[in-house]
């Protein structure tokens, strides 16, 4: 399948293979659409594929599904993406036409520790796109930015993996969020 995915990236010029943005999101305002084709189209040949996989299968899946204690294919895609992937390309992948690569890459960035994590968060505070995300045997349907809202929480996902924000970076979320 990543053969397959390499072939037409390579040979279908501009072609994203990927679900459309969330009304509201990330085709709001002149020129963020192309902008975010863009940056897709300048990353790595290597991680357009891993972007284009994940994005295929369209799950957040945690380390581990299941009772064989096996961690999935799709887990292992966002590991690779952390480690092949700098700081600015995982940057790039947060304005991914696809949700659920924005939420891999966000929680990248939360692995890789990136300073201005917040200002991410907050420039996602408005990204309701529903992401699937299932950890252990439970499927669960979310917006993105509650997703990203669990990866910086002491509380929840990752433990001390992920960078943690303070919980006063969650109430500016949560005033943007619902504000107009």
């Amino acid at each position: 399948m990543a053969c397959l995915a390499l072939l037409l990236a390579l040979t279908v010029p501009g072609q994203v293979w990927a679900q459309p943005a969330a009304p509201g999101f990330a085709t709001t305002g002149v020129g963020q659409a192309d902008e975010a084709k863009s940056t897709q189209e300048a990353l790595p040949i290597e991680l357009q594929v891993l972007t284009d996989s994940i994005a295929e299968v369209n799950q957040i899946h945690g380390p581990y599904i299941g009772f064989d204690n096996t961690q999935p294919e799709q887990y292992l895609r966002f590991v690779r993406l952390v480690e092949r992937a700098d700081c600015q390309e995982l940057l790039a992948c947060t304005s991914h036409d696809n949700a659920t690569v924005r939420a891999y890459a966000f929680w990248g960035l939360a692995r890789k520790q990136y300073p201005d994590l917040e200002k991410v968060l907050l420039d996602h505070a408005k990204d309701e796109e529903y992401v699937s995300e299932i950890q252990g045997g439970v499927l669960t349907q979310i917006p993105l930015i509650e997703f990203m809202q669990w990866v910086v929480d002491p509380d929840m996902l990752d433990g001390d993996e992920s960078k943690k924000l303070d919980p006063a970076v969650h109430r500016k979320v949560a005033e943007l969020r619902f504000s107009e």
